[in-house]
């Protein structure tokens, strides 16, 4: 059947609608119409028609219409729209008068008294119709829509007079003109596609949704009169590329403009692409596959259309076929580190060469036309929380993390028992909300069919805190990475699966997070381990220390415990300075405290807050070391059947006995006897404290002084002999490591002073000049210039957080007098002796060790 040619391209200027239109042809709409409405409907057809023409389009065949062949073209007929009864059968109309109906019946009645004007001010004749009939005009495409029609009422004393101005017709902006002329060439390229560049209307708006991504209204299809004829054949309405555009058509200048959803190379011309996205399900070894996109990629000249990979990964490599228990293609790919997934022209994905070392994907931007609220401090934490809950919810309930966006919502709704507001994170549409945190959530596919999953990166933050946590349950702190599958299992108490981490294949992931610093993976071998930095024996005697500070902070507090996130403010209050965990070798508190698991022990409570508490064992200690505070404050002994009740105000915690296993407080108290002295009235027992053994602390101070007229360590059996020369006192091993450990250690046989006896050494140095005693200010000046250091004296270098806490561990040496600028340092008497004074030269801090 041949297609008629219906319209003229000779450049014309932009009349008003009242100009090019008789109203009489208006009769067909019925006799509620308002005049208004329709005339407005008709200048905005009017002007996108001539937004095509305006010289100022950057449109190629606006170049030179005079040389169209025009021969073939005749005048357009009138734009006249349909009736909104079309559907039913031709009527003709009545001539004569018609009975009145009311006013609500459409079906059959006249209008009387109204009356029509156009610009020349001629009257037009009164129209008289009923039923509405078919419009005569063969190429009528466009129809009035009944919803548009505004309904009004007409009185008799208005219908001579009633009269309606054109409204101006609207001059297109540029911006509108280009979408439109990129709208009309995409059009056109599909119709060259086709034999005779002619398709049925329905199929070329699936194919332009399927080939570039964007919606297509058919009424848009309507306004191209100047590219394409639309007619009805064969039951079907078919567009057609008119000759004229087909003539001038350069289709090599159209593939400049427009980005193309598929690959050139491998795919035909008619390659449809699937509007949804929808691809395979791999199972790949994750090392080859990267190898495979790289080659890939490097063929496509760095990037390529991500709706036709498998295509082209089939040409070039195996076929990439669906496995149900596989990892989305889309996620795989943006797995491998030095590739990048963007978004083109439109909304079309791309593969490409990542410009940025280390980002696996860079997500779509979302829509900020739809947000109601700034990206302000308030909306930002709520979308860090809502990212939180996100990833917990496609944890938990998605199948292998995954879970279709058009679920979401329900899913959300279950599983936190609370609707998910959109607007409370300042967004309209649930797509522009997850969106939003691309770091979390990762969108793949389009369409319908989008399924949210968790991006790679989060992935392998979560298996590596899996496998953290597993191995810190581990005596050696590794394992073999075959026994993951096990240990998960008995660990979290569900099945292990690969593909729940976004990987095929266990080797795979475990070689993602190699390069973790926190774990350490020996593939020959076969294991996987924590990353631990060896510490120094510095670190490892700051460590102890800190064990008795945490001792002495939890004694007080009800059932010995604190929660985690409380830790570091308690202990800046209670002692007066910050916890530095770099002091003790760490890099996090909680690596710190599981050090000293004979210590605390890290619980969860009911509403998976972490528990920092006290282990049983230093409970006992802990409750011991109170008793032994209380005493010492009483005036004058203490009464054992007052202790309860004292403890109970001072420490705000009942003391049960039977808590530690005993059955009294008596039983309790005698494990306590190197510290308390009991005596036995009559009445009751009372208790008072045990002054410190002279004996022990003449051993100490003997012991220090040998070793630093020796550089300050000495093997044990010189040690051992020089006492025996010097003092007459026998010293053994178990000694040094029990009553002598807060002076001296063994190591290898070995014995020498503590990091804060060895600072003694230096004091003891720098004041035997001084007649053994030197002014607190002074000191510190001299020894920076004795040590040659470009810094202060640093307490942190000898195991003590303060410099009050350093000088309170050498009192056994010097001790501090005096207050604030009249602090003076003074020697002990036993460390003057003359021949002191002149030891080897001075050493810097810390030497020993």
């Amino acid at each position: 059947m041949p297609f008629s040619m219906s319209y003229d391209f000779q450049l014309q200027q932009p009349k008003s609608a009242s100009a090019e239109m008789d109203p009489s042809v208006l009769w067909c709409l019925g006799p509620d119409f308002d005049k208004q409405t329709v005339l407005s409907l008709l200048c905005d057809n009017n002007s996108m028609d001539t937004a095509f023409m305006q010289p100022t389009t950057p449109t190629w065949w606006m170049s030179s219409p005079s040389q169209w062949n025009t021969s073939s073209m005749h005048e357009p007929p009138i734009y006249t729209p349909r009736s909104v009864m079309s559907e039913l059968g031709p009527q003709s109309p009545t001539n004569g008068a018609a009975t009145k109906r009311p006013f609500s019946d459409v079906t059959n009645r006249t209008t009387n008294g109204r009356s029509f004007t156009n610009n020349n001010n001629h009257p037009i004749n009164k129209l008289e119709f009923s039923t509405p009939v078919r419009s005569a005009t063969p190429d009528l495409y466009s129809r009035v829509p009944s919803s548009s029609i505004k309904r009004s009422r007409i009185t008799p004393a208005l219908a001579s007079t009633y009269e309606t101005p054109p409204p101006p017709a609207p001059f297109p902006s540029n911006t509108t003109n280009i979408d439109s002329a990129e709208r009309a060439l995409e059009i056109a390229l599909l119709l060259k596609e086709h034999p005779d560049c002619t398709c049925v209307l329905v199929t070329l708006i699936q194919e332009y949704q399927s080939r570039f991504q964007k919606p297509l209204h058919v009424s848009e299809l309507y306004t191209m009169k100047h590219v394409i004829d639309i007619q009805d054949y064969g039951g079907n309405r078919v567009a057609r590329l008119l000759p004229a555009f087909r003539v001038r058509f350069d289709e090599n200048s159209i593939q400049n403009h427009l980005e193309q959803p598929y690959c050139i190379i491998h795919c035909p011309k008619n390659f449809i692409v699937n509007p949804d996205l929808d691809l395979p399900f791999v199972q790949i070894s994750f090392s080859s596959f990267a190898d495979n996109v790289r080659q890939l990629l490097t063929l496509h000249n760095g990037s390529m259309p991500l709706a036709s990979f498998p295509q082209c990964y089939t040409q070039s490599f195996e076929p990439l076929l669906d496995h149900n228990e596989g990892v989305p293609l889309e996620h795989y790919i943006s797995c491998i580190k030095d590739i990048q997934i963007l978004t083109g022209q439109g909304v079309i994905k791309k593969v490409q060469f990542s410009n940025t070392p280390g980002v696996s994907f860079m997500p779509t931007p979302f829509d900020t036309s739809n947000m109601h609220v700034e990206m302000c401090a308030e909306v930002q934490q709520r979308l860090q929380q809502f990212s939180r809950e996100v990833l917990d919810l496609l944890k938990n309930q998605g199948s292998h993390c995954r879970l279709p966006v058009s679920k979401f919502v329900s899913a959300y709704h279950q599983y936190f028992s609370r609707q998910c507001r959109v607007a409370d994170y300042g967004f309209s549409k649930i797509i522009d909300l997850l969106l939003a945190i691309p770091k979390s959530i990762q969108i793949l596919g389009d369409g319908n069919k989008r399924i949210m999953t968790i991006t790679h990166r989060c992935q392998m933050k979560r298996f590596t805190n899996d496998i953290i946590r597993i191995l810190k349950n581990k005596p050696q702190r590794s394992m073999s990475i075959s026994e993951i599958p096990i240990e998960y299992e008995m660990a979290y108490k569900k099945s292990f699966s690969v593909a729940d981490f976004g990987m095929c294949y266990l080797e795979d992931l475990v070689n993602e997070v190699k390069d973790n610093k926190e774990l350490v993976v020996e593939a020959d071998k076969d294991i996987i381990k924590l990353y631990r930095k060896e510490r120094t024996d510095l670190e490892v005697y700051a460590t102890r220390n800190f064990e008795k500070d945490v001792i002495d902070m939890l004694r007080i507090l009800p059932d010995f415990s604190i929660p985690f996130q409380k830790f570091i403010p308690s202990y800046h209050h209670h002692f007066g300075y910050q916890c530095k965990v770099q002091t003790y070798g760490f890099s996090r508190l909680i690596d710190l405290l599981e050090e000293l698991s004979h210590v605390v022990k890290i619980n969860e409570d009911k509403n998976g807050e972490k528990i920092v508490q006290l282990t049983p064992a230093m409970m006992a200690h802990a409750i011991l070391l109170n008793i032994e505070q209380l005493v010492r404050k009483s005036h004058g002994p203490l009464k054992l059947k007052d202790l309860q009740a004292q403890y109970l105000q001072v420490y705000r915690n009942e003391l049960n006995p039977e808590d530690f296993g005993v059955a009294s407080i008596e039983a309790l108290l005698l494990t306590m006897t190197d510290k308390l002295e009991f005596h036995y009235t009559e009445a009751d027992i009372t208790l008072s404290t045990k002054e410190s053994n002279p004996g022990t602390i003449q051993l100490a101070k003997n012991v220090v002084l040998t070793l630093m007229l020796s550089q300050c360590q000495l093997s044990f059996w010189q040690l051992k002999q020089d006492m025996l020369v010097r003092f007459k006192q026998d010293v053994t091993l178990n000694m040094c490591r029990n009553e002598l450990r807060d002076y001296v250690e063994v190591i290898d046989q070995t014995v020498r002073l503590t990091p804060p006896m060895f600072f003694a050494y230096n004091v003891v140095l720098l004041l035997s000049p001084c007649d053994g005693r030197m002014a607190y200010d002074d000191f510190i000046v001299e020894y920076q210039r004795r040590t040659g250091s470009t810094h202060l004296l640093y307490p942190t270098d000898y195991g003590f957080p303060t410099m009050p806490r350093l000088f309170d561990a050498i009192q056994l040496v010097a001790q501090v007098r005096g207050r604030r600028n009249f602090k003076i340092i003074i020697l002990n008497p036993e460390f003057r002796l003359g021949g002191y004074t002149q030891p080897s030269p001075f050493t810097p801090s810390m030497t020993p060790f």
